[in-house]
């Protein structure tokens, strides 16, 4: 064996041994402890605000009247549907990032999230549909646009280099498709483009059950297929090598990441920047071991999400603004830093 690949073994080996980085640990709790904090802040604050005697007293069951209605149908559901949507688009990208190899990849890039945004905004301008319809529809939509990316990319082996471009081709095509029924929206225009900027106004507890399955079983997934997911890190060959059915594992990963993704959309439409940002935070911290990044990604991409949902809630209450206005504005500025960071 040559000195170059017995070196490329014994890296690959490292990055299959077990982690101890007490580091990982802290920031874990320190996202844990943010999570927690946002989340108070979120069911306390409002256009109607709340003392903390209030919500401790209705999450005991020991409250009635408008408290009670302010907490547990409107801010705790939507709280929790923005820590589902958080995390589900931080593990797509995470998984995203990691079996493309490509630190720019985003959840969208197989052409999931402009195909669910395509999907309502048809079914909204060609059949007015109930708004009730909108998820399933989002979901089936992203589905769609992300298996005609995968018919695309299949000829090559799922290769990162041709998933990534057919993912580009499908987006434009039902971008384009999007801003064509948009023209003829009439009246439902402003309602479409508030969906479109992403949001979680009037989520409740039948949005939380709709992605609750996705987030939570596509974590466990993940985490129970770690090991194989640090082998998307090598050149393929090497993979191989290692004992990694290469194609098949891309192409697990990168349905779950897209079933992630349309679940996310789905509740609370097409979002940006998280399953960008947080996998390049969480790797300042963690390196590149899944087993490390994935749970730290997950309350990353949460944290990001609750805290830009609060500030479109509170900031010029009793209006809201867009939280895809607040995940561009906090995402986009770290990412713009990590990048230099990375240069530098």
């Amino acid at each position: 064996m040559s000195i170059s690949s017995s070196s490329a073994s014994g890296n690959a080996r490292a990055l299959l041994a077990h982690p101890g980085n007490k580091g990982v640990l802290l920031w874990g709790i320190l996202l844990i402890i943010a999570i927690i904090a946002t989340g108070v802040l979120a069911l306390v604050t409002g256009s109607v605000p709340l003392t903390l005697h209030q919500v401790i007293e209705v999450l005991a069951g020991r409250a009635d009247g408008m408290a009670t209605v302010l907490v547990l149908e409107l801010r705790l559901p939507r709280f929790v549907a923005g820590l589902l949507v958080g995390a589900s688009l931080g593990l797509a990208g995470q998984l995203m990032q990691t079996v493309t190899r490509n630190p720019l990849a985003s959840p969208g890039i197989t052409g999931v999230v402009a195909g669910a945004a395509m999907a309502v905004v048809m079914a909204q301008v060609g059949w007015r549909v109930d708004v009730t319809w909108l998820p399933a529809i989002g979901v089936l939509g992203g589905a769609g646009a992300a298996t005609l990316a995968f018919l695309l990319a299949a000829r090559s082996g799922f290769s990162p280099l041709m998933l990534a471009l057919a993912g580009m081709a499908v987006t434009a095509l039902a971008s384009a498709l999007t801003t064509a029924f948009l023209l003829f929206s009439g009246a439902q225009a402003q309602h479409l483009y508030t969906w479109l900027a992403g949001g979680l106004q009037g989520r409740g507890w039948a949005h939380v059950g709709l992605i609750l399955p996705w987030a939570l079983g596509g974590l466990a997934l993940a985490l129970a297929t770690a090991r194989w997911l640090n082998l998307m890190h090598l050149e393929d060959s090497m993979a191989r090598s290692l004992g990694g059915a290469v194609t098949l594992l891309r192409l697990g990963f990168v349905t779950l990441a897209v079933a992630l993704t349309a679940a996310s959309v789905a509740v609370a439409g097409p979002v940006g920047f998280i399953g960008l940002v947080a996998p390049h935070l969480v790797r300042l911290v963690a390196g590149g071991d899944q087993r490390q990044t994935l749970p730290l990604t997950t309350l990353t991409g949460a944290l990001l999400v609750t805290l830009s949902d609060l500030l479109a809630r509170t900031l010029v209450a009793p209006q809201e603004l867009p939280l895809g206005l607040f995940t561009a504005l906090i995402g986009g500025p770290l990412f713009i830093a990590l990048i230099r960071s990375r240069m530098s």
